[in-house]
């Protein structure tokens, strides 16, 4: 009897201490309202004995900070492979690829991680299989929309009339 009062005890101890001592899910860097990750992205990754590998990601985003979209390398790694697991919080990005190109990576899950500023995206990829990782920079590569539009800002500066 008295085995269970103090395993009672420790169980209340435990609810009442967990919201205090437990750890958030988001960082500094997840506050604040996302940044617009819509859009291709190139850049390369950083790994050791091989060159360093180009890529381009395609991102779109649902409600809820989901994403999804594909990833291509220049290295034969990714062929349009689909993003899953992709999620935005704050200015943190993460998602998960397989490997589904012509080399031997082919079938290896890569988890990749990153920071955006901007039109900036740094991180940390890792192939899991290998227990192999490295770090890697992404570029937005500007649309042609919003090129038309900064042509069209500029030419208004320069005295033209704005676009209608």
């Amino acid at each position: 009897m008295r085995a269970i009062s103090i395993l009672r005890i420790l169980a209340v101890l435990c609810v009442l201490a967990a919201p205090a001592c437990g750890s958030s899910e988001h960082t500094a860097e997840e506050e604040g309202p996302p940044p617009n990750v819509e859009g291709t992205w190139t850049g390369s990754a950083e790994q050791t004995g091989s060159p360093n590998p180009t890529f381009t990601v395609k991102l779109n985003t649902k409600e809820g900070g989901e994403l999804w979209g594909s990833i291509t390398s220049m290295d034969g790694t990714f062929n349009e492979a689909l993003i899953s697991a992709g999620r935005i919080r704050g200015n943190r990005v993460t998602f998960s690829a397989t490997a589904n190109g012509s080399n031997f990576r082919r079938g290896h899950s890569f988890s990749f991680d990153a920071t955006v500023e901007g039109d900036r995206m740094q991180g940390v990829w890792k192939d899991i299989l290998d227990r192999n990782w490295g770090p890697f920079t992404l570029e937005r590569v500007p649309s042609k929309a919003a090129g038309k539009a900064a042509a069209a800002q500029a030419d208004v500066g320069k005295g033209a009339e704005p676009p209608e």
